[in-house]
């Protein structure tokens, strides 16, 4: 569509339609006035025609009982449209908050539920040059949630907002709860801005219902008195009342048959005998501090699920201290700070949308040829978002967010997320030493590719990557020692990224050894796998991903032989708790024991935290360092 036809268009309703033509009109008189709201200017318009969107009644009685003035039959007769593809028809608004401003109106009376129509969303943005689109739920600003349409205003008098938390909806997947959403459409791309309520505390004093041309930048007031008196707290606090400034997670703490959970006077909630590091080595028991609040779920079985509901900021704060030691390098903590927000939104976005699920293990069969396929994500968690151990990120609560570093660190990046070339939050992961070469996504987790999930040198000056797929170039690299950011035995160094349970395993990050007695292998793998191999006569990698990590290895014995992967279902097969990674060789001693010597500790994806703290110590900015590890990704604010 051409912008002059919606300029005719626009013309000849005014033309023809008199009450229309004389609200659009009077907008050349409404009073605007500009106020800062969380550090941004925001226009505030005495608009009385809008009273009857504003004071419109979206209760079920009051739908019923009027007629719907979206429906063609209800318009008036010198209202006409344009006809779309796809059931819908662009109608001018007769009652306009900006110059121009549309109703894109569905051709049937169906409920205001953006599902099921994104793709149209994105279609008529598409058609509307210089438009932005937009959606009000049927909770959050709608005043006829009983008939689908958009509205759409030139794009000029719109900005999405970045002061609360909005996010990018990916094509294909459709919204949540979309009753309770506000949406903008610019050029096919869909953000959506979850809402916290339909109306502030105030309505009723104030004649004020935001909707997403409020929150777009432009709050209308229906009354002389409510413009008057919208000052800077007035609207900030209006704004608060109906979006989120920040998102909310819930937390898995723990699972048990009698939760001891206790509120204390300071506010925190103190949650006994919580699990960390399970099945780890350094796994024990620990009484935690929670800000928030801490709800508890019955389960079958007489259990009971606490479940520690966050901030998203507050939530950090603890992460980036029990990920990492809390008095490291702002700049260290900063980065840290980024990918743990970033990660976590991504995975907010894929459990709310996408619903992400992993492969499910087969069970072994009697033959000699099984393969057992399996990554681990976050498709066991129900009731809430992550967890607060290591299967997702340390989260030990309060206790572990009281540095001043912390505070710089989360307080100088608040709602940054990396993101990728096409404005998706980037899926960062890290891990606490690469051994040298990240490794791809898709090596250990969903066979997705992710082109900022790549396989770098983990060095200064962008090396060239050495070939670490074959067992030759993979023996060759593990036996040497390269000059690699993580290759460091700095106590500074480590002691910014390890916690005190950390260090209690081997202080051998960068390389290592294990030996194993053929029998010990063989009842250490049975004891971990519950597949009986006989004795082991065999271990064979069958595929390195670029870090050199195996991805399948064959386990042969002497009553079955099977093939394993993806690389963390090997290192839990090959250790009592987690092999430090899965870029090892194999060789046999003279006694007929494997000799596994191995880089790094993690599964090497993205950043390395050990190679990050060498940056940081260098003098690196965080920045740096996530341009390093995370290519082809950019720094976007989510919200302020």
């Amino acid at each position: 569509m051409e912008k002059k036809e919606i300029e005719r268009f626009i013309s000849h309703q005014l033309d023809v339609w008199p009450e229309a033509a004389e609200r659009h009109a009077a907008l050349r008189d409404v009073a605007v006035k500009e106020v800062t709201a969380f550090g941004t200017t925001m226009r505030v318009q005495f608009n009385p025609a809008r009273a009857v969107s504003t004071t419109a009644r979206v209760d079920p009685a009051a739908i019923a009982a009027r007629p719907c003035f979206l429906c063609e039959s209800n318009r008036p007769a010198c209202q006409c449209g344009i006809e779309l593809d796809g059931g819908f028809t662009v109608l001018l608004n007769p009652f306009p908050i900006f110059p121009g401003h549309l109703v894109i109106a569905s051709k049937i009376h169906e409920p205001q539920t953006l599902r099921g129509k994104t793709r149209q969303m994105r279609e008529i943005s598409r058609l509307l040059p210089g438009y932005v689109l937009v959606f009000n739920g049927a909770r959050a600003g709608a005043s006829a949630p009983d008939h689908m349409h958009f509205q759409a205003v030139p794009a000029g008098y719109v900005t999405v907002p970045d002061w609360c938390f909005t996010y990018e909806l990916p094509e294909g997947v459709e919204p949540d709860d979309d009753g309770m959403i506000n949406a903008y459409c610019i050029d096919g791309r869909i953000r959506i801005l979850p809402r916290r309520a339909h109306r502030p505390q105030c309505y009723g004093q104030m004649l004020v219902s935001p909707a997403s041309l409020d929150l777009g930048g432009t709050l209308i007031t229906v009354r002389r008195e409510d413009f008057d008196r919208t000052d800077t707290q007035t609207l900030e606090r209006i704004l608060a009342d109906v979006t989120f400034l920040q998102p909310e997670v819930q937390v898995g703490i723990t699972e048990c048959a009698d939760p001891q959970v206790k509120l204390r006077p300071d506010g925190l909630t103190e949650v006994g005998g919580v699990t960390i590091g399970a099945g780890f080595h350094w796994q024990r028991r620990m009484t935690q501090l929670f800000a928030g609040s801490v709800e508890l779920h019955p389960l079958p079985g007489g259990m009971t699920r606490v479940v520690n509901r966050v901030s998203v900021e507050e939530y950090l704060r603890s992460v980036i201290a029990s990920e990492m030691n809390a008095t490291s390098s702002v700049e260290l903590l900063k980065a840290h700070a980024v990918i743990s927000r970033s990660w976590l939104m991504a995975q907010l976005r894929m459990t709310r949308a996408l619903a992400c699920k992993g492969v499910p293990v087969p069970e072994p069969a009697d033959n000699c040829t099984d393969t057992i396929v399996r990554w681990y994500d976050r498709d066991d968690h129900h009731d809430f978002d992550v967890c607060a151990d290591d299967h997702c990120q340390r989260y030990q609560g309060a206790g572990r967010a009281s540095t001043p570093q912390v505070d710089e660190a989360i307080d100088a990046t608040r709602g940054l997320v990396l993101t990728d070339a096409d404005g998706r939050i980037a899926d960062t992961r890290f891990s606490k030493c690469c051994g040298g070469v990240t490794e791809l996504f898709q090596n250990c987790w969903q066979p997705n590719a992710h082109s900022y999930l790549r396989a770098i040198v983990d060095a200064q000056g962008a090396p060239d990557l050495p070939d670490l797929t074959g067992e030759e170039g993979a023996a060759r690299w593990i036996a040497a020692t390269p000059q690699c950011n993580c290759n460091t035995s700095d106590p500074d160094v480590l002691g910014q990224v390890l916690n005190d349970f950390d260090v209690e395993t081997t202080p051998d990050f960068f390389r290592w050894e294990q030996t194993y007695g053929q029998e010990e292998l063989s009842a250490l793998v049975r004891r971990r796998s519950g597949i009986d191999f006989g004795t082991i006569t065999e271990l064979r990698p069958l595929h390195r991903g670029p870090s050199g990590r195996i991805t399948r290895l064959l386990i042969a014995g002497t009553l079955r032989q099977m093939t394993v992967g993806k690389e963390l279902e090997i290192r839990r097969w090959l250790s009592e708790s987690h092999l430090r990674s899965s870029a090892f060789t194999v060789s046999r001693g003279d006694d007929g024991s494997f000799i596994l010597r191995g880089a790094g500790w993690g599964h090497g994806v993205g950043l390395c935290q050990i190679g990050a703290a060498m940056m940081a110590c260098r003098g690196d900015g965080f920045r740096t360092i996530l341009s390093h590890y995370f290519p082809e990704t950019q720094l976007t604010r989510l919200y302020r």
